[in-house]
């Protein structure tokens, strides 16, 4: 070959490696956008570093309501799959933008699990048997009485969900995370102890060994043992011997003229009670620090007002609508053949099969029940992802009390469970932990959570039939409060249960993210894009709050702004997986 072949040859070559680099780029651009680059609008950076986990763990993305642009085609077709938290939320702000949104919700109630009970609601799961949806009991709470089965707190720091309660008038009220009358029962004990008690005598004996430890005579470690002298409530000579921050002996409300303060807990009586181990000092972590609050009436308030809102926008919130079968690259109303994907959903409705078309689909099915949805036009990418995904297995039991014993009964350091407004009690007891209400004070009935576990917890209370699921609850809410042993106190037929990985179209708590796993690194960045510029998954399962109602709705403002192209529709390969345990346990 000449030197003028080769080189022409040589040339030939490089424009046609050329040419097939700049088609696949083309392609690429097509199926995933353009490379990775952060936005520049102030807002929408907050969230996208947020939700790549970029930011940090307890980063929320917030600056404020988002400000979006208009997009640059109106009336484009939406199909929201899932009508929870985050499918109502992108059905308001989409519909809002003048996007033409429908909503498939398979249930016949709005909210996911955003759920709470009151009278005449039935509750249902699937058997473990014939894996069918059966009804297994009815809520008979009298009227006005409510317990949220799902959700049942915001933190202040839970800023877009504050903000939507604010702007279409969810009125809000305090929620109580923890009284120093609250109760804790160690799993190394045979009775319960005051909250007060232990939290006190415990600083009590630390400041004392530590002030025992001090050596050095000088005006530094002078203010040292001044400070544990103050957190210990020590005596002049830096002894931890009585202090009235534990309680007293005997109600010092009941008439006793001198009450005697309770003697301390013996520092070995304590370690060996290993009553840190049922997550006594959960109240301290981030997630629920004070203040919380809750709506007035039941956390359903918050997705009564996001469908109404939804609604007044112009979407379509389609009930009883079973997804069936989604198919990419399908062209519909919205969508210019030819040109731009779009999506198609089969769905099953009141015994007939239909079909939608769309140029968006926002997907908030979770993902253990995506799994049994027949797809089609998905990566290999994505599909391994949904196999990768788990979801927490979680339980709660509610039960209605015909009088408020928490309330009115004594309280002392022996064990009175009396005067406890609000928190919770800590338990080894498979039942885990026992919420008191933080409303309705002093009047006659009350609810109680008498349940809220996780893991192997949940899967053994899970399996349990409800009666003696409830019986189960019931014997561990005795070693806290033994009026509960009454059962015209607190009706068994008045009990309430669920067991979330069991409930139909739900089958779990939430998305159980583990960090330190490659193949959950690996899911969670391709579940963050969007398949074929026409598929997004959003919800608390695609965020890094796994649980709450506040990753749910930065999960929907994420793909908002995906599709309104503000938002990038690729991740950087390096993101950061939340904490699934931490965030919905705290520290373990």
């Amino acid at each position: 070959m000449t030197s003028s072949k080769y080189q022409k040859n040589q040339v030939n070559q490089r424009n046609q490696r050329n040419q097939k680099h700049r088609k696949d780029q083309q392609n690429r651009t097509d199926r995933e956008g353009p490379p990775t680059v952060a936005p520049e609008e102030v807002s929408a950076r907050a969230l996208y570093d947020a939700m790549i986990g970029a930011a940090g763990p307890a980063a929320t993305g917030w600056t404020g309501p988002p400000r979006l642009p208009r997009p640059a085609r109106q009336g484009e077709s939406v199909l929201i799959l899932g009508a929870g938290v985050a499918g109502l939320t992108a059905a308001y702000e989409l519909s809002v933008l003048g996007y033409d949104c429908t909503v498939l919700e398979a249930q016949e109630r709005v909210g996911g699990r955003n759920r709470t009970a009151r009278g005449g609601d039935e509750l249902y799961e699937v058997d473990d048997g014939t894996g069918a949806a059966v009804r297994t009991h009815t809520c008979r709470f009298d009227e006005g009485l409510y317990v949220n089965l799902g959700p049942g707190r915001i933190p202040h720091h839970h800023r877009r969900v504050l903000s939507y309660c604010r702007a279409f008038g969810v009125a809000l009220e305090p929620y109580v995370m923890e009284t120093t009358a609250n109760l804790v029962r160690p799993p190394n004990r045979a009775a319960a102890l005051p909250n007060r008690r232990v939290a006190n005598d415990t600083r009590g004996h630390i400041a004392a060994k530590l002030t025992e430890a001090l050596e050095a005579d000088d005006a530094f470690t002078d203010e040292v043992r001044d400070l544990l002298r103050m957190f210990g409530a020590l005596d002049v000579d830096g002894k931890y011997t009585v202090a009235p921050r534990s309680g007293y002996l005997h109600d010092p409300s009941a008439g006793d003229p001198f009450p005697e303060p309770a003697p301390p807990l013996t520092f070995e009586e304590l370690v060996e009670s290993g009553f840190w181990k049922t997550r006594f000092y959960q109240p301290l972590d981030h997630e629920w620090q004070p203040t919380m609050f809750q709506p007035v009436g039941g956390m359903d308030r918050i997705v009564e007002a996001l469908a109404h809102r939804a609604k007044l926008a112009g979407a379509r919130i389609v009930l009883g609508a079973e997804v069936t079968g989604i198919t990419l690259g399908e062209a519909g109303p919205g969508v210019r053949p030819g040109i731009r994907p779009g999506v198609r959903v089969s769905y099953r409705k009141g015994g007939q099969l239909l079909r939608a078309d769309a140029r968006y689909c926002v997907s908030s099915i979770p993902v253990p029940v995506l799994k049994g949805v027949r797809r089609s036009g998905f990566s290999e990418a994505f599909e391994s992802a949904v196999d990768v995904v788990e979801f927490a297995k979680t339980c709660k039991v509610g039960w209605q009390a015909e009088r408020r014993f928490w309330e009115d009964g004594p309280a002392d350091a022996s064990g009175g469970a009396g005067h406890i407004y609000g928190g919770i009690s800590w338990t080894s007891h498979d039942i885990t932990q026992l919420w008191y209400p933080s409303h309705g004070y002093f009047s006659d009935k009350g609810t109680l959570t008498g349940a809220y576990n996780f893991t192997e917890k949940a899967e053994r209370f899970g399996r349990l039939p409800i009666r003696e699921r409830l019986d189960l609850a019931r014997e561990g809410a005795v070693e806290l409060h033994p009026e509960f042993a009454d059962d015209e106190l607190v009706p068994q037929d008045k009990g309430v249960t669920i067991a979330w990985h069991k409930v139909p179209y739900q089958l779990g708590g939430w998305a159980d993210w583990k960090p330190d796993r490659e193949d959950h690194r690996a899911a969670y960045r391709q579940l963050l894009q969007p398949e074929g510029d026409a598929f997004h998954m959003t919800g608390d399962q695609i965020s890094p709050l796994p649980g709450w109602q506040e990753g749910a709705m930065m999960s929907a403002q994420y793909v908002v702004q995906q599709i309104l192209g503000v938002m990038p529709r690729t991740v950087p390969e390096v993101i950061t997986v939340p904490d699934s345990a931490a965030l919905t346990q705290g520290m373990l």
